[in-house]
C-alpha cells in the first residue's frame, strides 16, 4: 500500500469569495462516541476551505433515533434544548446524511403547536448542509489525493433520498481516488436503519451480505460511505469476515493518509 508520508493531501482549492467565514459542526454521536476520526476529518477539511469550526459542546443527538421509532415527542425534547446553540447565520454542517435529513427536514415539523419554537427550527434547518454538499457549493475540489487502487462508493438512503444528493460525494471522490467505479447496487440499503437492524436482525444481515459482496467482487481496495450509521453496518460485517476492503468515511477519504482522522491499519491487513 502507499506510503502515507509520500501521499499529498487533498487540495480543496480556493475558497469562492463568498464561502463561509463560520461553521457549526453537528458532528452526530455516532461520530462522537464510535468514529471520533470522522469528525477530526471533517473539522480538517472545513478549516482548509477558509472557514473557522464552532463545535458547540452542548451539541448532541439529532432525534433521529426517537423519530424513527414514532416517538415524536422525546425526539422533539432531545433537539428543543440545542436550537439556541444552532441560532445565528452559520452554515450547520453534518458528516452524516442521516443526521441532515433529520435536522434539515423533520426538525421543522416537532414544534406544530409553538410557533415561535417552530420559526427558530425552521432557521437552523435552512442552514443545514451535508458535509459534501457544502464543500462542494464553497470550496470546489481539485485532483491531488491518491487512494491506491479501486474506490467504490456506497449511497446512504438519508443523502440520496431523504437530501436528493448523488452527484457532490461522487465529484469530489473522484478527485482523491485513483480509480473510482461505481459499486453494483450502490444506491441499495445496506440494511442497518437504526432499530431495523436490531428488530429484523435476518433482513437486515441478507441485505449487508448483499452489499459486502458487491464490494469484494468488484474487486475494491476502498469503500466510502457518508453515513456513520452505515459504517457501523459496514464496517461490523467488513471486519468478521475479515475482508481486505477497507471503509473509510467520505470526510477521511478526502482529507487522505496521514491527515487527521485518518484510521490505523486493521490488524492482517498491514501492507
Amino acid at each position: 500500500m502507499t506510503d502515507s508520508a509520500e501521499t499529498p493531501t487533498f487540495s480543496l482549492g480556493e475558497p469562492r469569495e463568498d464561502a463561509p467565514r463560520r461553521v457549526i459542526l453537528f458532528a452526530t454521536c455516532l461520530v462522537d462516541h464510535f468514529f471520533p476520526g470522522v469528525g477530526e476529518a471533517s473539522v480538517y477539511l472545513l478549516e482548509k476551505s477558509g472557514a473557522e469550526v464552532d463545535f458547540p459542546e452542548g451539541l448532541t443527538c439529532c432525534g433521529l433515533p426517537h423519530f424513527n421509532n414514532g416517538f415524536r415527542g422525546e425526539a422533539r425534547k432531545v433537539l428543543e434544548p440545542q436550537l439556541a446553540l444552532l441560532e445565528g447565520d452559520a452554515p450547520i454542517v453534518v458528516p452524516s446524511g442521516s443526521c441532515g435529513w433529520m435536522l434539515r427536514c423533520v426538525l421543522p415539523t416537532l414544534f406544530p403547536d409553538d410557533p415561535w419554537k417552530r420559526e427558530r427550527a425552521e432557521r437552523a434547518a435552512s442552514r443545514v448542509l451535508e458535509l459534501s454538499q457544502y464543500l462542494g457549493r464553497y470550496a470546489p475540489g481539485e485532483p491531488s489525493v491518491r487512494l491506491p487502487g479501486k474506490t467504490v462508493y456506497h449511497d446512504s438512503c438519508h443523502l440520496l433520498r431523504g437530501l436528493g444528493e448523488r452527484e457532490a460525494p461522487r465529484r469530489l471522490l473522484g478527485l482523491a481516488a485513483e480509480r473510482r467505479e461505481e459499486l453494483p447496487g450502490c444506491d441499495r440499503c445496506c440494511g442497518f436503519g437504526g432499530s431495523f437492524a436490531v428488530k429484523y436482525p435476518e433482513i437486515s444481515c441478507a441485505m449487508l451480505e448483499q452489499k459486502l459482496q458487491a464490494a469484494e467482487g468488484a474487486g475494491a481496495d476502498w469503500l466510502v460511505a457518508a453515513d456513520a450509521g452505515c459504517m457501523l453496518q459496514i464496517g461490523g460485517g467488513l471486519a468478521r469476515r475479515g475482508s481486505r476492503v477497507r471503509l473509510l468515511h467520505l470526510a477521511q477519504a478526502l482529507a487522505g493518509p496521514g491527515a487527521p482522522g485518518w484510521p490505523g491499519e486493521p490488524e492482517g491487513q498491514k501492507a
